[in-house]
């Protein structure tokens, strides 16, 4: 069984998570209508939101490995 605290971090990260594959989303598609210097930017940022999301689901692994 999961403790409150627990459960409570999972489900922040579960909500993060989520919004960062919108988020993902919407720069694939600014990238998709974006001019080579706009590419350049958006690129970093979604490179960037790319390693969060891989951060937050190690985390959200990991918690729920612990409470196996």
């Amino acid at each position: 069984m999961v403790d409150k605290e627990t459960k409570g971090e999972i489900d922040k990260l579960r909500r993060r998570y989520r919004d960062l594959g919108e988020s993902i989303e919407e720069l694939l598609d600014a990238i998709a209508r974006g001019t080579t210097s706009t590419d350049t930017v958006l690129s970093g940022e979604l490179q960037r939101a790319r390693m969060e999301l891989a951060s937050i689901a190690r985390r959200l692994q990991g918690l729920q490995n612990n409470d196996d």
